[in-house]
């Protein structure tokens, strides 16, 4: 059984991810691969070098991969490889697909469109509540969310697309039965409920640095588009943006402030031609999904204050609604007053501009539209 084998080798102690699919693509599958470790002759330390073939031929000599596949299952781990037909044809069509992925929860829906939502893991605010309603709305629609799992603008996006009723599904990069980051542990649990939850990692292995990076080529290559939220000149979300460029999908990402260090990346790919998102509308009518009528403002009920987890209001926005309640400000005149640094509070009054509750009138100064506070 194809599944079998290609289980009990990805599981063999310093089996490397990226070497297998290589590997099996130098064999006539997974099977012989298998035999040829077991052997661990000549042919094996062709492939892997005499000290790795001996560590395998031990392994394999020791272990029948049907007891392998059976021991995942009873630990609620199932296995598809690119043979099966629930494997992304998206995916299996990147430059460097994964020779199998481990998945808990559901099997992913066909047919359907999937968004990858990811952005900066210490989001601001405006970061947060952006990526909860952009989760939300795409559930909505029917749309897949896609995302890390990660602190900030992936566990929003999460958050949002479960609040939203929707099929999310997190990609680790570490072992499928590995909590991280183990806050997230009620999230995860949620997403594999309703959701799923996909590694190319076996069980037991470390959420290693290196491993972070490699898995956004999955993340990139499972979607139709990636939607960059927030992100750092240097963010790994870029990483992830570079991936789906090379491999024909559309990059869009949300404008931020700025003076922001959390929006020069995203507002870097607009300037470089990514489509700009104001509201989830700009995301379907790039790729033709079928949409009806919202908006990331208050004006949808999907995105009033509070409805996404987590958008309580700051100690800076409720000062801020409390300054502006029936007259107009300057952000000068509200620094000064608040002794806030101005790019803080831009971001701040940018949030609560995008959230609908302040307006910015001709000459700079902002008035308040909606009191939250008496919600």
């Amino acid at each position: 059984m194809e599944e079998a084998y290609r289980a009990a080798l990805a599981c063999i102690k310093g089996m490397n991810s990226l070497a297998l699919p290589r590997l099996l693509h130098m064999t006539d599958g997974a099977r012989e691969l298998w035999e040829i470790f077991k052997s661990g002759g000549a042919r094996a330390c062709a492939l892997v070098g005499a000290e790795k073939a001996a560590a395998y031929a031990d392994d394999c000599r020791s272990t029948e991969p049907e007891a392998v596949l059976e021991n995942l299952k009873r630990k609620g781990i199932r296995i598809i490889t690119p043979q099966d037909r629930c494997f992304s044809d998206r995916l299996r069509a990147i430059y460097d697909p994964p020779a199998l992925l481990f998945i808990v929860g559901n099997e992913p829906p066909e047919d359907v469109p999937y968004v990858a939502v990811v952005g900066a893991r210490k989001a601001s605010s405006y970061g947060r509540w952006a990526a909860g309603c952009i989760g939300g709305e795409l559930a909505r629609r029917g749309v897949v969310v896609v995302s890390g799992a990660a602190y900030g603008i992936d566990g929003h996006a999460h958050r949002g697309c479960l609040e939203g009723g929707g099929f999310t599904m997190a990609v680790l990069g570490c072992g499928i039965d590995n909590v991280y980051p183990y806050e997230h542990a009620g999230l995860l649990r949620s997403i594999a409920s309703s959701g799923c939850i996909i590694s190319e990692y076996p069980p037991g292995e470390a959420p290693l640095p290196w491993r972070f990076p490699h898995r956004n080529r999955i993340i990139a290559g499972l979607s139709h588009a990636v939607v960059v939220v927030e992100a750092t000149e240097k963010s790994g979300a870029l990483i992830t943006a570079d991936i789906a460029l090379e491999e024909g999908r559309e990059v869009m990402a949300v404008p931020g402030p700025i003076g922001s260090a959390l929006s020069r990346g995203t507002n870097r790919l607009i300037q470089k031609g990514a489509k700009l998102v104001m509201e989830v509308e700009d995301i379907c009518e790039e790729l033709n999904f079928a949409c009806v009528s919202s908006s990331l403002t208050a004006s949808g009920s999907s995105c009033r204050p509070g409805a996404v987890s987590g958008m309580a209001m700051s100690p800076l926005e409720r000062r801020c609604v409390e300054i502006l309640q029936g007259i107009p400000r300057s952000l000068d005149w509200i620094a000064a007053r608040e002794k806030v640094p101005v790019p803080e509070l831009l971001a701040c009054l940018t949030s609560m501009s995008f959230k609908g509750w302040i307006a910015e009138e001709a000459g700079g100064r902002y008035r308040l539209l909606v009191d939250p506070c008496s919600d």
